[in-house]
C-alpha cells in the first residue's frame, strides 16, 4: 500500500513535470524549483507544526539559491542541510532514490529485486570459533520476507552458546524483521516502544509496538546476547537496541548511536525526478523508561574503541557462554579463543 501511494503521487508529479535539461539528467531551473516547492508543501505532514513552519520559512528564504542547483545529489544535500539543521530531526532528510532523474520512483518490481539482492538486510550469519553466533544486519526489512530471513538465519545459529548481533552498519527500516528477531530473544514477549502518530487534520493515534512471534518456540530465548552499535546506527536499529537494553535482555557494546527516534507510518513523499523526503509523523516513548533516543542516541553499556567493539563483545560472550557439550577439540578451540580473542577473530575471517 505504501509503495502504491508513493507511485500514485509520483505519476502526478511526472505529468506536471517541466522538461529536462539537454543531458536528460541535470535538472533545469524549473525542475529544481518544482522540487523545492513540493518539499515545502510536503512539510505540512510533519508532526511538529512549529518546526515545520520554521523549515518552510527557511526554504522560502533560500529558494533562489536552491533552485540554482541542478545536480540532484547536491540539491538533496543542500535541502537536507536546511530541513535537518532547522528542525534538529535527523530523519527529516531529502534523498536521491533512483539512478536516473527520468525515473521518479522505483517500481514495485525494482524495489522487490533490490530487497532480494540485499538479502533482506542480511550481511552475515556465522558461527565464530568456540561456538559463538554472529548475526550482522544492514537494515530491518519491513515485509514478511524479512521475518522469514530472520527465521532462517537464526535457525543456523540457534545452537550456539551466545549471540553477537552487529548493528554497526544498520541504518533502520523496521517492521517484520526486527519484530521477529525480538520475538526470538525471549519466552516472555519483550516490551517495545509506544508511538504517537499524528495523522491528517491533527488526528492522533497511539500504537503500542509488539514483537512478532514465530511459528514455533523462540529460537534464542535463554542464552546471552550482545549488540554492537556505532555512531552510524540509526532509526529502527536504535529502537531495537534501546528495547533490548530497557528490557535487560542484552549487553550493548560500541558507540552511542545517531539519535533518530521520530518514525513515519506512511510513504516518503516523492519530490519528483527521483528525489524524496522522509517526513516523520511519529514520536516515540518507551514504557519501561518513559523516554526515547531522539536527539540523544542509545548509550552502550560498554564503550571500547570503535575498532575493538567486536573483539570486546566476543571476549565477553566467551566469558559467559556455557557449552552444553565438549570434546578435546572444542575445549582447545575455546581455550585458544579465550587466550587471544582478537587473534582468533582475525584468523577466522581470513577467507
Amino acid at each position: 500500500m505504501r509503495r502504491l501511494l508513493a507511485a500514485t503521487a509520483a505519476i502526478a508529479l511526472l505529468v506536471a513535470a517541466p522538461a529536462f535539461a539537454a543531458d536528460g539528467e541535470t535538472l533545469s531551473l524549473a525542475q529544481s524549483r518544482q522540487v523545492v516547492e513540493t518539499l515545502i508543501r510536503s512539510l505540512d505532514g510533519y508532526f511538529d507544526r512549529q518546526k515545520a513552519r520554521a523549515v518552510q520559512e527557511a526554504l522560502h528564504a533560500r529558494r533562489a539559491q536552491l533552485t540554482a542547483i541542478h545536480d540532484r545529489a547536491k540539491l538533496a544535500e543542500a535541502l537536507s542541510a536546511i530541513t535537518v539543521g532547522v528542525s534538529g530531526d535527523l530523519h527529516l532528510k531529502v534523498s536521491v532514490t533512483t539512478a536516473s532523474a527520468q525515473a521518479s520512483v522505483l517500481t514495485d518490481a525494482e524495489q522487490a529485486l533490490l530487497d532480494q539482492r540485499l538479502a533482506y538486510g542480511l550481511m552475515a550469519a556465522r558461527r565464530l570459533p568456540a561456538n559463538i553466533g554472529y548475526l550482522k544486519l544492514r537494515y530491518f526489512e519491513q515485509s514478511d520476507a524479512g521475518a522469514a530471513m530472520i527465521d532462517a538465519a537464526l535457525g543456523l545459529l540457534k545452537d550456539t552458546d551466545a549471540l553477537v548481533i552487529d548493528l554497526r552498519e544498520n541504518t533502520g527500516g523496521g517492521g517484520a524483521a526486527d519484530e521477529r528477531l525480538l520475538g526470538h530473544l525471549s519466552k516472555t514477549p519483550l516490551v517495545l516502544e509506544t508511538i504517537r502518530w499524528t495523522q491528517g487534520h491533527g488526528l492522533v493515534e497511539v500504537d503500542q509496538r509488539r514483537v512478532r512471534q514465530g511459528p514455533g518456540e523462540p529460537l534464542y530465548a535463554d542464552r546471552p546476547v550482545f549488540v554492537l552499535t556505532a555512531a552510524r546506527t540509526f532509526s529502527a536499529a536504535e529502537a531495537f537496541a534501546y528495547s533490548l537494553k530497557a528490557n535487560g535482555r542484552a549487553v550493548l557494546v560500541g558507540e552511542k548511536t545517531r539519535g533518530g527516534g521520530n518514525p513515519a507510518n506512511r510513504p516518503s513523499p516523492p519530490l519528483g525526478f527521483g528525489l524524496s523526503v522522509f517526513v516523520p509523523n511519529g514520536q516515540v516513548v518507551h514504557p519501561l523508561t518513559g523516554a526515547g533516543w531522539e536527539g540523544v542516541g542509545v548509550i552502550p553499556d560498554v564503550a571500547p574503541a570503535p575498532d575493538a567493539a567486536l573483539t570486546e563483545a566476543y571476549r565477553r560472550a566467551l566469558a559467559v557462554a556455557k557449552p552444553l557439550v565438549s570434546t578435546p577439540k572444542s575445549e582447545k578451540e575455546r581455550a585458544d579463543a579465550v587466550a587471544d580473542p582478537a587473534g582468533t577473530l582475525a584468523a577466522d575471517q581470513r577467507l
